[in-house]
């Protein structure tokens, strides 16, 4: 469900770059940058969806210290009990 909802967003940056290519001057610039930021933090969501799906089924595609993931509840390793 969330990786739709994020391939979803990465279509509408895709139609705020197109929007943007209408324009001219700072407001072509500006829409140019939010729609390239929309769709990039849109994918890399999805790949860190992907991820922490891995990581729940046992396999993981990116071993090792690749840690960005962990945020979202799929930690590397146990963490100690805290005392």
């Amino acid at each position: 469900m969330m990786a739709g909802l994020l391939l979803i967003s990465a279509a509408a940056g895709y139609w705020v770059l197109e929007r943007a290519n209408r324009e001219k001057g700072a407001l072509k610039r500006v829409g140019q940058w939010l729609g390239a930021v929309i769709i990039l933090v849109s994918l890399a969501g999805v790949a860190c969806t992907v991820c922490v799906v891995a990581k729940r089924s046992g396999f993981c595609p990116w071993p090792g210290k690749l840690g960005a993931c962990s945020i979202m509840g799929a930690p590397d390793a146990p963490s100690a009990p805290q005392r």
